[in-house]
């Protein structure tokens, strides 16, 4: 599908403030920032949409930028996030939505990228032994007031142990392998873009801070750096039968680079 121009209910953006606060998301504190390093202007761009979410971002006017799109693209967010999750109901739906593609009874850690047995979670509530790993808020949740504490596009598995020393850190740059680096925390190469587009989501979907973990800098380059993954796409596709909400810079990271500039991101939708 070739999409050039849509018709955008001004009434659901409109509607956007009165959705934000029943869903807890911090409005107040929601500040466009601009990087002016080469931002992209969509007005040329015709996007071909996949055909299985060309519903799903209907009533998204793809030739705005900037504030005009941030705006259309959270007020869906947030009205097609239809079934808030607690965090404890994680345990129903995480293991899953972690599964390695590979292997259908195992789950991938965040950070060190081992393979565990997905019963090994830590729970009371779990009798199985050994539990390794537990749940690691990629958006800390200790910096959260709101319903994102449960929000699966930002909870993922990870040893425990790992988890504990990463705490409640901002990220910052690097190489190689994950590493405390001061007192900051470099999630590794492999998970550069996966951080970048779940910190973006939680800005969008709940306006959450950029500099409490890092920098809107960083997370544009290390979108445009690490490309989407199977296993992001994975999870995206797997949250949406949970929670009715997808993270759109999975679905396309160029779209960052039209909200905020910075360092050309890769469009999916070429």
């Amino acid at each position: 599908m070739t999409f050039m121009q849509s018709t955008t209910p001004r009434l659901l953006v409109a509607l956007l403030g009165i959705v934000v606060l029943f869903f807890g998301c911090k409005d107040s504190e929601k500040k466009l920032k601009k990087v002016t390093n080469s931002q992209s202007d969509s007005s040329n761009i015709a996007f071909h949409i996949p055909s299985d979410i060309q519903d799903y971002y209907k009533q998204i006017n793809f030739n705005q930028t900037g504030d005009a799109l941030y705006d259309d693209l959270a007020a869906t967010t947030i009205a097609k996030h239809v079934n808030i999750q607690s965090y404890s109901a994680r345990h129903k739906h995480l293991y899953d939505v972690d599964g390695n593609p590979k292997y259908g009874d195992s789950v991938i850690l965040m950070y060190s990228g081992e393979i565990r047995f997905w019963k090994e979670y830590i729970s009371g509530g779990n009798h199985y032994k050994p539990q390794s790993f537990n749940t690691e808020h990629v958006y800390p949740q200790s910096l959260i007031i709101n319903t994102a504490k449960g929000d699966l596009h930002h909870l993922r598995v990870c040893d425990r142990q790992v988890n504990s020393k990463r705490g409640n850190l901002p990220f910052t740059d690097g190489q190689g392998a994950y590493k405390l680096k001061g007192k900051s925390w470099y999630p590794g190469e492999r998970w550069e873009g996966d951080v970048a587009r779940m910190i973006m989501y939680l800005n969008l979907r709940y306006a959450e801070s950029f500099e409490d973990v890092g920098s809107l800098e960083l997370f544009l380059k290390w979108n445009a750096k690490d490309p989407v993954s199977e296993f992001e796409i994975q999870r995206n596709n797997r949250i949406e039968k949970v929670q009715g909400n997808r993270n759109p810079f999975i679905d396309n990271p160029y779209l960052a680079t039209i909200i905020w500039g910075g360092i050309q991101a890769n469009n999916r939708w070429d």
